[in-house]
């Protein structure tokens, strides 16, 4: 209601605005031409003498001729009531002129008023704005308040359950101990009734209680600390170093079965080369003896029971006895010669030269899956080949022993009966692994074939080819 109010009085002010401009500019226009009247009046006034204007009086003549003209000229009815319309109209409009000033009046002063109310209303709307944004700032405040005061809370309310549980199990340990204690307070009651106890008696029955409850309540303290320390190691860092080093360790072990698995395989391969390398020497052994020797002396007596079999490895000795025979090859006395031997050491050129060239360009390794039927002869010649071990270590410490004699090239009776014996369990062996139908029957030790050669071969030539052979041959 007072926005339309405001809006009827400023639209009145705006009409009295143009009313009063247009009227204003009619009065300067009115003004305006008078002066130029009174310009010109003056103007013809000064053709005239002196006398003549102070005769004559202007506005009064003006008047009066005028009334003259008017009363002569405006006789008839029409003019007299156009003169009484005009006269009313006049009348009324300045009525009207003066109603309007009245209620521009009126408009102005309440105007002035409304200014004034919308100025108060203003400096209170600015009054209340600062209120509401007061009211904001302490709102929020209460709201951050509240929240701490919520959370404080929940904090107090977690305590008190926690509280009411600890109450609640102390309760109940406290009963079970107030039960606990009427059973004693019984049963010493009962004693004390059946049996009248001395005075140390009672002060032990007081010992006991006071060290049963100073028990308990070390017990309870050692449970705390104990609960203590579980939270601080499981906080700490060694239990993360813990962690750490249990994921390594997982590692090393899956890293050990992989290298166990390689070295699983490696045996497999060592001992399907091992079988190669057999049956290589074996062929060697079949091309170096085509026909069998001579009638042997009489065997020796059987050797003692051979120790329990050590775990040893069958290349390796073999390259320590074909290096301790490099050294000594060319000293050890042999056996009676035969004059005629050219076929049989073209025989073994060729087979060590077969070896060599199978050596050089490799060897197909045997499927895995044939593994478990080697297994069973490798059992049943365990024993030869324990007995070949412990004749070579025999034989070595024969040729560790000084001997003065070999420099001077005499033969000594104890190593001829020591290389026949061993020559004839050779043999021996050797009849017994052919007589098995298994086809991979292993041999005792390769480098026997080259002692019965070198037992067997008597001119130079034959020595020189076969240290030739022996240091080629990469095992």
């Amino acid at each position: 209601m007072v926005i339309e109010e405001v809006n009827s009085i400023q639209e009145s002010l705006d009409i009295e605005r143009t009313c009063r401009q247009s009227v204003e500019a009619l009065a300067s226009k009115l003004n305006r031409q008078n002066k130029s009247l009174k310009r010109k009046s003056m103007l013809y006034l000064a053709h005239l003498g002196a006398e003549t204007i102070a005769e004559i009086s202007l506005e009064d003549e003006d008047e009066e001729i005028a009334l003259a003209q008017g009363e002569t000229d405006c006789f008839s009815a029409l003019c007299l009531s156009t003169i009484t319309e005009l006269r009313n109209k006049l009348k009324l409009i300045q009525e009207e002129k003066t109603q309007a000033a009245l209620d521009l009046e009126a408009t102005s002063e309440e105007l002035r008023n409304i200014r004034n109310e919308l100025l108060k209303e203003k400096h209170d709307n600015t009054l209340l704005i600062a209120e509401t944004v007061r009211q904001k700032k302490l709102l929020a405040k209460y709201n951050r308040v509240s929240l701490f005061a919520v959370e404080e809370y929940e904090a107090l309310q977690e305590n008190l359950d926690l509280e009411r549980d600890l109450r609640a199990e102390a309760e109940n340990f406290a009963r079970e101990m107030l039960v606990e204690q009427k059973k004693l307070n019984r049963q010493s009651q009962i004693l004390l009734q059946s049996s009248s106890p001395s005075e140390a008696l009672q002060t032990a029955l007081r010992d006991v209680t006071k060290l049963t409850q100073a028990l308990e309540s070390q017990r309870l303290e050692h449970q705390q600390q104990v609960n203590v320390f579980e939270k601080q190691l499981r906080d700490s860092e060694l239990q993360k170093e813990v962690v750490v080093l249990q994921r390594k360790l997982e590692l090393l072990v899956d890293e050990k079965r992989e290298y166990e698995e390689r070295c699983n395989k490696a045996e497999v391969e060592a001992k399907d080369l091992k079988f190669t390398v057999e049956e290589l020497q074996k062929k060697l052994q079949a091309i170096s003896n085509p026909h069998p020797a001579p009638a042997p002396p009489p065997p020796p007596p059987p050797p003692p029971p051979p120790p329990p079999a050590q775990i040893t490895n069958p290349l390796s000795s073999l390259l320590s006895m074909i290096r301790k025979k490099k050294e000594i090859g060319c000293d050890i006395p042999l056996v009676v010669q035969d004059s005629v031997k050219e076929p049989e050491t073209d025989i073994r050129q060729q087979a060590v030269d077969e070896m060599m060239q199978r050596i050089k360009s490799g060897i197909h390794l045997r499927p895995v899956g044939q593994s478990p039927n080697r297994t069973r002869p490798a059992q049943r010649e365990r024993t030869p080949s324990n007995s070949a071990i412990q004749e070579l270590k025999g034989i070595l410490d024969t040729f560790k022993r000084p001997s003065p004699h070999l420099k001077t090239g005499s033969p000594s009776t104890n190593a001829e009966s020591e290389l026949e014996r061993v020559l004839q369990r050779r043999r021996g062996a050797f009849e017994t692994s052919q007589e098995s139908c298994l086809p991979s029957s292993p041999c005792p030790f390769p480098s026997s074939v080259l002692d019965v050669d070198r037992v067997r071969t008597a001119k130079p030539q034959t020595k020189q080819t076969s240290q030739e052979s022996q240091d080629n041959v990469p095992f």
